[in-house]
C-alpha cells in the first residue's frame, strides 16, 4: 500500500539524516524486558510533521507486562530515540475492550477520558506506524489495527466535538468568553475528524493546521484560523459564537446523535451543605453557589439530557462555575 511506501520513507530520511541504520535503530530497544514481540517506528516523524530535531518514537511489545507504558530514552549519534514498552497482555486488553465496546462507552466518568484517549493514542500509534520487526503474529495484528482505526478516531473526534459544542452553548449567556474557547475546540475536534476522513489519521491535535495544508483544505484553513482566533472582549464572543455554530453545522452534519446522551456530574472537590431553607454548593473551597430545597441539583447526582435539548438553568449556573463535569455516554 502507497502509504507503506511513504512511512518506510520518512524513516529512511530521518535516520540518514543522523548518520544511523536500520539496525542501528533496533538496538536501542533495551531487551531487559525481554525479546521484543513487535518494534513500531511511530510518532511525528512517521507521520510526516518531524524534522531533524524531531525525536524517533520506538513503540514496543515484550510478552511481560510492564508498569504501564513505560519510556525509555536513549540516544544514537545526533538522534533522540524515545523507546516506549507495552506488555502484550495489557496491549491485547485496551484493543480487545475497544473492539468489543462502544464509543461513546455506555457509564462515563471524568476519569475515563483521559484513560481512553491513552488507549486511542497508543493503539494508534501501533496501527499507523511503521513495523521494523516483530513476529509473524504480531505484524499480522498491526496490519489488521490499521484497518480498525480510522473509525474509532472518527467516532472518538464526533464525540469530543459535539461534547465541546454542548458546554459553549451551556456557557454562552454566562461566560461568553469561555464559551467562546469551548466553540474554538469543538471546531477543532470537527477538523480532525474530517481530517481522519480524508486519510490524515495522526492522532494529536496540534498537528491539524499541517494536516489541512497538507490536504490542501482552504475551507477547512479558514475554519482552523477561526478556532485559534476566538474573541478578546464579550462584545465580540456573539459573532464568534455564531460563525462557529455555521462550521460546525457544516462538519458534524454527518453525526447522528440520536442514541447518545449529556451527562452532567460533579467535578472533583465539589461538596453540598445545607445553608438556610437551600444548600451551598462549592469547590474546593474557592467558589460557592447557593440552591434552593426544590432545585434539581440541591444534592450531588448526575443529569442528563439529550443532545441540543435545554439544560435546567440551575444546572447551567452549577456547569458555569466549574462544579459539573460534562460527558457523553450512549443512552440507556
Amino acid at each position: 500500500m502507497a502509504h507503506h511506501d511513504v512511512r518506510t520513507e520518512r524513516f529512511a530520511a530521518h535516520i540518514a539524516a543522523h548518520g544511523l541504520t536500520r539496525a542501528r535503530v533496533l538496538e536501542q530497544v533495551d531487551e531487559s524486558f525481554g525479546d521484543p514481540l513487535l518494534v513500531v517506528a511511530a510518532g511525528s516523524v512517521i507521520a510526516g510533521f518531524g524534522n531533524d530535531t524531531s525525536d524517533l518514537d520506538l513503540y514496543v511489545v515484550v510478552r511481560d507486562d510492564v508498569a504501564g507504558a513505560l519510556p525509555l530514552m536513549s540516544y544514537a549519534k545526533s538522534a533522540r530515540i524515545d523507546v516506549i514498552i507495552t506488555g502484550a497482555d495489557q496491549l491485547m486488553a485496551r484493543h480487545a475492550e475497544l473492539s468489543a465496546g462502544v464509543w461513546p462507552a455506555p457509564t462515563v466518568s471524568p476519569g475515563d477520558l483521559v484513560e481512553q484517549r491513552k488507549v486511542f493514542d497508543t493503539l494508534s500509534r501501533f496501527g499507523l506506524g511503521l513495523a521494523l520487526d516483530g513476529t509473524p503474529r504480531w505484524l499480522d495484528w498491526q496490519r489488521r489495527l490499521d484497518g480498525e482505526i480510522t473509525e474509532w478516531l472518527r467516532t472518538w473526534y464526533a464525540v469530543e466535538a459535539v461534547r465541546m459544542r454542548s458546554a459553549s452553548r451551556a456557557l454562552s449567556e454566562h461566560k461568553p468568553l469561555a464559551a467562546a474557547l469551548r466553540a474554538g475546540e469543538a471546531v477543532l475536534a470537527a477538523l480532525d475528524r474530517h481530517a481522519v476522513t480524508k486519510g490524515e489519521r495522526y492522532f494529536t491535535w496540534k498537528w491539524v493546521g499541517e494536516k489541512l495544508r497538507r490536504l490542501g483544505d482552504q475551507d477547512g484553513l479558514a475554519a482552523f484560523e477561526l478556532a485559534m482566533c476566538p474573541p478578546l472582549t464579550a462584545d465580540e464572543a456573539p459573532a464568534y459564537l455564531r460563525r462557529a455554530e455555521t462550521v460546525l453545522d457544516t462538519y458534524l452534519s454527518d453525526v447522528d446523535t440520536s442514541g447518545w446522551q449529556l451527562c452532567l456530574m460533579p467535578a472533583a472537590g465539589t461538596t453540598w451543605r445545607p445553608f438556610g431553607e437551600g444548600h451551598l454548593v462549592s469547590r474546593w473551597g474557592l467558589r460557592a453557589a447557593a440552591v434552593s430545597e426544590g432545585s434539581p441539583v440541591s444534592a450531588p447526582g448526575s443529569w442528563t439530557y439529550h443532545p441540543g435539548e435545554p439544560w435546567h438553568s440551575d444546572v447551567v449556573s452549577l456547569f458555569a462555575e466549574d462544579m459539573l463535569w460534562l460527558g457523553i455516554r450512549s443512552a440507556p
